[in-house]
C-alpha cells in the first residue's frame, strides 16, 4: 500500500502555506514548487483541485497567489485524501466473485474507514516544517 504521490504532495504544498497563515502572506506557485522541489505546473494542478475543495484560496494580479482558506488547525488530513482522493486511501474491488473476496474487500474498507477516522485526528499544524534558521526568532540583548 503507497499514499498517492498527489495527495503528499498536496500534504507538502499545505503544510508550506501553514507555515505562513498567521502572517497571512499569500504564497506564489513558484516559491512553493521551490520549496518543496515540485514541478510548477504539475503543483497548479494541484492546488486547483484544494482550491475547488475549499481548502485553500487563489488571489489573483502582481502579488497574487495561494493562501489557507481556513486556520491549519482546522484543515485535517482525512479532509486532505478526500479532496485529492475522493475518501479512499485504500482502494478495493469486490472481488472475483470467489468464495472469500467479499470478506477480503469489507476487511479492506474497514481498513480504509480506520485510517480516515485516524486521519481526521492530524491536523495539518503538525506537518509545519520548523522556521529556517533566523527566521521567526526574536533576539533579546
Amino acid at each position: 500500500m503507497r499514499l498517492p504521490l498527489k495527495t503528499e504532495y498536496a500534504c507538502q504544498v499545505l503544510a508550506q502555506l501553514a507555515s505562513r497563515h498567521d502572517a497571512g502572506g499569500v504564497r506564489q506557485v513558484e516559491e512553493l514548487a521551490a520549496a518543496e522541489r515540485l514541478s510548477p505546473n504539475y503543483l497548479v494542478q494541484i492546488l486547483t483541485t484544494l482550491r475547488q475543495a475549499g481548502i485553500v484560496i487563489s488571489r489573483r494580479g502582481k502579488n497574487g497567489g495561494y493562501l489557507l482558506a481556513r486556520p491549519p488547525g482546522e484543515i485535517t488530513l482525512a479532509e486532505i485524501a478526500v479532496a485529492m482522493e475522493g475518501g479512499s486511501l485504500i482502494e478495493s474491488s469486490p472481488g472475483n466473485g470467489g468464495e472469500s473476496a467479499g470478506r477480503v474487500h469489507d476487511a479492506w474498507v474497514r481498513a480504509n474507514e480506520a485510517l480516515m477516522r485516524s486521519c481526521a485526528e492530524i491536523p495539518l499544524t503538525e506537518l509545519v516544517p520548523p522556521p529556517a534558521e533566523g527566521e521567526g526568532v526574536d533576539w533579546v540583548i
